[in-house]
């Protein structure tokens, strides 16, 4: 299995983020521009696997898109998809896709088969596909009731009896579905979009109080932007007339509920961040930069005034943390980073409104309270809620053995193949160290670049002087190869400490260490290292040893900013093996064995003597950013 490890910032964060387009806008925004006639025209949309699943599936059935950089041209089928016949569509875990064509589907002319992965077929659809029943649809379950896979009928919708239709004030006799609102806001949306398809006005009726009312708001949003209006009554019913979906250019904001990664972990900092493509509101100057989200701009296109995600607000829940019950029952998916986020303060937090948490790509109220006891947090959950009671001590400070949050030894984190838990605790792991996130690649469903800007939240500014820069890390960790690209953007002499032990003992590395042993090249070491203690504007390049001895880091730090350069040891691996017989082995052992044992040792040394941390797994992100870390 794959795994990444995560590790804990030193520094305080400072970072500028371009989110990725909103999962959320992006599908609905496809599906109603290929229901529009003519060319629609959406910039910043989200690629991942989730929208993939929703193009895939359009296409399928005969709308054509067309992407250009950063544009996607798509050409709408004007309410009647020119696929006829029997139709299956495979919609893996995409529970947006799902829920919405499940909809769309029963006006389409031809039988539709919706079947998606093993957790799809787990994931309940019951009331949506009752309400279509309500209209008339005929919609056979394929294996489990209330689950895909599904058969929908090539039927016509029917009005309801006469006698509910003379309950409407209406005039015009209205189809109507009465539907529970406590299972999820995607079963309403997906209606809402049916709605104006229909050769009568629709009305939803909401039984009981509606989940995640703001997602019902994106939906309506998004239906005005393609030319459709709906009336809706303090979420208690909407009305939708007949109408005709219009081809409209369309800026997709970033996606709200992915900030809420980067908007706690500035918090938990004590950081600042800012996004380029999202408008947040005014939030506590320590953690969003002052004034930068207020110009965020697109293709040199204005964004909405006001984000149309209820997610945006995120920032303004976190001082609600330890006082009492926090209700999020309108912003679930924000609710986990709030749940994460609260394992670190001493007060109790218990978060609410979260049933719809239940249902989603994991039962992620289980999985949160297994995986943050995994970690010494205290957690309970019940069905629609979960208390976390954080750590008696701030984790950066040192916690009682009592109270302590930090991984079980040979444990890593279970994502359940859910990329919000991979991102939820990728924050935990910039707190505390040997968080081990498993199948780090879930995170493609929604957030492809996910790991990447994780990087880029590493590299705040430091402001040097005449103070020299010290790289320190494990070997292959990237010093050497990012040390000389500074030193010539800073037009600074380059070190390597390595190189200068080479030209002092006449000989490589593997044989001095073959010679003379480890003990005599780490005295060697120690000399270079007070060579250099009272040196200005170099650029240093360590060995993976030197945090070994407390005098080397003592002479370095005396006129020095140490950076420890971290990559995961996966990643370390991969490197050294492709460099193999130019680097002495530690131990004796395969690369795969003395890394690990090497990284376990080490990893509370790298962290204890840095000043900064930066994350280089990628091999890519830092070099790519240098010119923003030393202004």
């Amino acid at each position: 299995m794959i795994k990444r490890e995560v590790i804990p910032l030193k520094q305080h964060p400072d970072f500028i983020l371009a989110l990725p387009g909103s999962k959320s806008i992006t599908n609905r925004a496809f599906l109603c521009a290929a229901l529009a006639k003519g060319k629609s025209r959406l910039y910043g949309t989200l690629e991942s696997g989730d929208t993939y699943v929703m193009t895939r599936a359009l296409k399928k059935l005969g709308v054509q898109f067309k992407r250009i950089k950063d544009t996607v041209e798509i050409t709408g089928c004007g309410q009647k998809f020119e696929k006829k016949g029997k139709v299956t569509l495979d919609l893996h875990n995409a529970g947006t896709a799902t829920r919405f064509l499940t909809a769309i589907m029963a006006v389409r002319e031809g039988e539709t088969v919706i079947t998606g992965d093993k957790r799809m077929q787990e994931r309940p659809m019951a009331d949506l596909i009752d309400g279509l029943e309500q209209l008339g649809v005929s919609i056979e379950y394929l294996n489990r009731k209330g689950c895909p896979p599904i058969k929908i009928g090539n039927s016509k919708l029917k009005t309801l009896n006469s006698k509910q239709a003379q309950n409407l004030k209406s005039k015009v006799q209205n189809y109507v579905v009465k539907m529970k609102g406590d299972k999820s806001s995607q079963y309403f949306s997906a209606l809402l979009m049916l709605g104006p398809l229909l050769d009568k006005p629709l009305r939803i009726e909401v039984v009981g109080d509606l989940v995640s009312k703001p997602y019902i708001d994106i939906t309506i949003a998004v239906m005005k932007v393609f030319g459709v209006k709906v009336k809706n009554n303090k979420y208690q019913s909407f009305i939708i007339k007949p109408q005709k979906y219009k081809a409209a250019d369309y800026h997709i904001e970033g996606d709200a509920s992915a900030a809420s990664y980067w908007i706690s972990m500035a918090y938990l900092h004590d950081g600042k961040v800012s996004f380029s493509n999202l408008q947040t509101p005014s939030l506590n100057k320590k953690f969003v930069h002052k004034g930068k989200t207020a110009s965020a701009s697109l293709k040199g296109k204005k964004l909405n005034k006001k984000s149309i995600q209820g997610d945006a607000s995120y920032g303004k829940i976190l001082k609600s943390i330890g006082k009492g019950e926090i209700n999020m029952n309108s912003m679930p998916d924000s609710a986990m980073t709030l749940a994460i986020t609260a394992s670190f303060k001493k007060e109790v937090t218990k978060i609410t409104g979260l049933s719809t948490l239940r249902i989603k790509e994991t039962d992620r109220l289980a999985a949160l309270e297994k995986e943050l006891k995994k970690v010494g947090v205290r957690v309970k959950t019940t069905k629609d809620s979960i208390t976390v009671e954080g750590p008696i001590e701030d984790p950066i400070d040192g916690i009682s053995d009592k109270q302590s949050i930090g991984p079980s030894i040979g444990s890593s984190i279970c994502t359940y193949n859910d990329h919000r838990m991979a991102m939820c605790f990728a924050v935990v792991g910039t707190m505390v160290p040997g968080i081990v996130i498993e199948n780090p690649g879930c995170t493609d469903k929604t957030y492809p670049q996910f790991w990447n800007d994780l990087e880029r939240a590493y590299l705040s500014p430091i402001k040097l002087g005449q103070k020299n820069l010290v790289l320190t890390g494990m070997r292959c960790s990237g010093k050497t190869r990012n040390g000389k690209k500074i030193a010539k953007l800073l037009g600074r002499k380059f070190v390597d400490l390595d190189d200068e032990i080479i030209k002092d003992q006449c000989m490589s590395i593997p044989e001095t260490v073959k010679k003379h042993g480890w003990p005599y090249f780490r005295k060697v070491e120690q000399k270079m290292c007070s060579k250099y203690a009272n040196a200005k504007n170099l650029v240093i390049a360590t060995g993976g040893g030197v945090i070994l001895n407390p005098k080397n880091m003592k002479a370095l730090k005396i006129n020095g900013v140490n950076v420890f350069l971290f990559a995961d040891p996966n990643e370390i691996i991969r490197r050294i093996t492709k460099q193999a017989g130019t680097r002495p082995s530690l131990t004796g052992k395969k690369p795969e064995k003395e890394i690990y044992d090497v990284w376990h040792k080490r990893r509370d040394l790298y962290l204890k003597y840095a000043d900064f941390v930066w994350d280089n797994t990628s091999g890519k992100v830092l070099g790519e950013n240098l010119d923003r870390i030393f202004k």
